[in-house]
């Protein structure tokens, strides 16, 4: 990389992760409809949402536009801060996750490669990530927590897995007997929750690796992301009806809301849950080309 590109690629990425930038449509049951990622007035447009990193130290989301090839920055406000490819080398990212270190760790689907973006060394690395055996990991969704450990989910076996510092397997997590593969999985300071999709199941493994019994849920079509609350409500998002269904910590269903559709408020083949630093909903509506932003 040239002086000029090297200068232009860095001003892009400190921009993009900067943290000086800085009428309600109701939705059924108990959310209301706030806004909506990028506003329509921004002049951002996304290609393909997949995913949405939030920041809760600094108070910024990050979202994934994997047809566009690049990762899109707000603020604390949804305010459009900056859209950031890596120089080029983003070709589809699909999911992105934020070490303690200020490291960007990008899944990209074009050669199913872990990517390692350093700010300070203005460097992007490429990673393939593989069992003890040698066969390769369907990279999907992946998470840090706060001890910078990384987590990915293997869309192939439908294993969540831990890596060691060079990015082997570590440890997996996996389902019982009937287990069929997760979905998606958010990590909590209690440990892992992680949704089994074609069984409707949701699991928990606590930070030692146990793991209870599942706990089965109702009434979905095609569950593909899960979020849990601090009260222990299971928050599930159907991609095909267009639904967040809301259940209580033994599975039991206490109400659903949102619908398909294209409006506000209204989901299109939706991609994932996330829950931002004031326990917003936050809805990644990959057919709408947006997020939709939900509050109580």
């Amino acid at each position: 990389m040239n002086a000029r590109l090297k200068q232009m690629w860095l001003g892009a990425l400190a921009i993009f992760l900067s943290g000086v930038f800085a009428s309600s449509v109701l939705a059924a049951g108990p959310w209301n409809y706030d806004r909506q990622l990028p506003d329509r007035k921004a002049g951002v447009k996304i290609d393909l949402a997949t995913a949405l990193y939030v920041d809760f130290d600094k108070q910024r989301y990050y979202l994934v536009d994997a047809q566009g090839g690049q990762l899109v920055s707000f603020d604390n406000t949804g305010k459009f801060l900056a859209a950031f490819n890596a120089g080029g080398e983003l070709k589809t990212p699909i999911s992105l996750a934020r070490s303690q270190k200020g490291v960007l760790w990008v899944v990209d689907r074009a050669d199913n490669r872990l990517l390692q973006i350093n700010p300070r060394l203005q460097k992007v690395q490429r990673f393939r990530v593989k069992y003890p055996d040698g066969s390769w990991v369907r990279l999907g969704k992946i998470a840090i927590d706060p001890k910078n450990r990384i987590f990915v989910l293997d869309q192939l076996r439908g294993s969540v897995l831990e890596l060691d510092d060079d990015l082997s397997v570590k440890r997996q997590f996996r389902g019982g007997e009937a287990f069929a593969g997760f979905v998606d999985f958010k990590l909590k300071s209690d440990g892992i929750w992680a949704l089994d999709g074609r069984k409707a199941q949701i699991y928990h493994f606590d930070n030692s690796g146990v793991a209870s019994a599942p706990v089965s849920v109702s009434g979905l079509e095609f569950p593909v992301s899960l979020e849990v609350d601090s009260a222990g409500r299971f928050y599930v998002l159907d991609r095909h009806a267009g639904i967040v269904a809301v259940y209580g910590p033994a599975g039991d269903k206490r109400f659903e809301f949102l619908g398909k559709g294209k409006r506000p408020g209204q989901l299109w083949f939706p991609e994932e849950l996330v829950f931002d630093w004031d326990e917003r909903l936050c809805v990644v509506d990959e057919g709408n080309g947006r997020v939709d932003i939900l509050t109580r």
